[in-house]
């Protein structure tokens, strides 16, 4: 690490450029490339032509979220604090079609500003680096008692009587029992599991008597330390609050109104996964939308759309990479210009990144990837919760999650979901999105900069 405003030698790449070991290092290394022309015209014949049903919900939420985090001055940079925002954006088809009047190509701006008003934005403060939050005796202390009361603040209800928390959430995707095995403070395992429900959201541990909480079951705060940079632990905050708040929406509905639940649209902005520590609960939202699924079925009504799109990564590069060659597949009359495949186990392994176990995303995904290309070229990466309650015969697993029937029509209703809200605005995006990620971000100016002065204030 340099001294302050000390420059780097402007020889100090030699060494390594000389190095014959980073040569060798080098040509060892395989990475995602651009498929040859061969390799293109294989990959585009495979895909699938476009079902299409043309039923779409008849009120989409999208969901998006954003983080933020700094050190608070440059004489103390490894003091910080963090911020999240997650936005919910309700878009109802009718006043979507209502936008502009017939005959008209000019858009209604009342009826814009209109829909911006159907969204809600939650924010969420962490504490990072070297800030110790109600005085506890660490920052990873302080960041665990955060996390929970970010998650049973009235915030983040859903209704009135409190009962849709992202705290309740969470207790019942575990079916209304949470365990933890061991203290997250000390790190000291009990003689038996405590056992969390809804009248035990707090124990203490037995050795250190600090408070255990039913959010640590996440294991969030095993990212923070007391020194190091908490950007990792904020990002994982942000991931999972993002997926638990729209099960939860979910979830309430399904217990209230289904027939609304049934006609509705879900989307999230990113692949339907959990990554890190708090990767586990994905098993536990596979299992309640399924649960959800099979109970609107039991009432003769269609399951609710649930969706991802991934902007960017490895996949979406993929995928783009096949443009030219799906292009040109369209030009000569082999297909259709709208077309889909699965990202099954054995399409990924060779075009994309290796598999290294016999289910990929087995501790992380719950939901299905698609390359999908629309009648007007753009490319989406959609992801769809596996219709399973579980992953239970991983090798069969692997197969079935890639069976585009094994989703009825759940695909179809996708595909004209995505189609019907292309936006020309923005690359491979679509409305409901577009308007979710307005409210979610935040800028570094002046948004970052509003956030610094703030920070600084309010520690002072």
């Amino acid at each position: 690490m340099p001294y302050d405003r000390q420059q780097g030698g402007k020889s100090g790449h030699i060494d390594l450029v000389k190095n014959p070991d980073v040569d060798a290092f080098l040509k060892n290394c395989k990475y995602m490339r651009e498929p040859s022309d061969e390799e293109g015209k294989s990959i585009a014949m495979s895909y699938l032509d476009v079902p299409s049903i043309g039923c779409l919900p008849e009120k989409i939420i999208a969901s998006d979220a954003s983080t933020y985090s700094k050190a608070i001055s440059d004489r103390f940079p490894s003091t910080q604090v963090g911020y999240v925002k997650v936005s919910l954006v309700l878009v109802d088809l009718k006043e979507f079609n209502s936008l502009t009047e017939p005959g008209s190509r000019y858009v209604d701006p009342f009826k814009v500003a209109k829909m911006h008003r159907n969204a809600n934005s939650i924010a969420f403060t962490l504490p990072g680096s070297n800030i110790r939050f109600k005085d506890e005796k660490t920052v990873k202390d302080g960041f665990r008692r955060a996390i929970f009361e970010q998650f049973s603040s009235d915030q983040t209800n859903l209704t009135k009587n409190g009962q849709y928390s992202l705290t309740d959430t969470l207790l019942a995707i575990h079916e209304g029992s949470v365990e933890i095995k061991k203290c997250p403070s000390c790190g000291l395992k009990w003689n038996h599991d405590l056992i969390f429900n809804k009248d035990y959201l707090i124990q203490e541990c037995e050795h250190c008597r600090t408070n255990i909480y039913i959010t640590d079951d996440l294991r969030i705060h095993e990212q923070v330390t007391d020194y190091g940079d908490c950007g990792a632990a904020i990002t994982r905050f942000m991931n999972v609050v993002e997926h638990l708040l729209v099960a939860g929406v979910v979830r309430m509905l399904a217990d209230d109104n289904p027939r609304a639940l049934s006609n509705m649209g879900f989307v999230l902005d990113g692949p339907l996964a959990i990554f890190g520590q708090p990767a586990d609960i994905h098993k536990r939202l596979m299992s309640m939308y399924h649960s959800v699924s099979e109970k609107l079925l039991s009432l003769n009504l269609q399951p609710p759309l649930v969706l991802g799109l991934q902007k960017d990564g490895q996949v979406m590069e993929h995928a783009r990479s096949l443009v030219p060659f799906f292009d040109e597949f369209c030009r000569t009359g082999g297909i259709k210009k709208s077309f889909y495949r699965a990202v099954d186990d054995c399409y990924r392994g060779k075009y994309i990144s290796e598999v290294s176990s016999a289910n990929f995303g087995h501790e992380t995904y719950y939901g299905q990837d698609f390359i999908y290309r629309t009648d007007s070229g753009r490319i989406f990466v959609v992801g769809i919760p596996y219709p399973f309650k579980d992953k239970s015969n991983i090798t069969d697993f692997a197969i079935k999650k890639a069976d585009p029937q094994n989703f009825g029509g759940l695909l179809a209703r996708a595909f004209d979901l995505i189609r019907y809200f292309e936006l020309d605005l923005y690359s491979n995006a679509i409305v409901p999105v577009a308007l979710a990620h307005r409210h979610a971000s935040i800028s570094l100016v002046p948004g970052g900069k509003v956030l610094d002065i703030m920070t600084r204030a309010g520690l002072s």
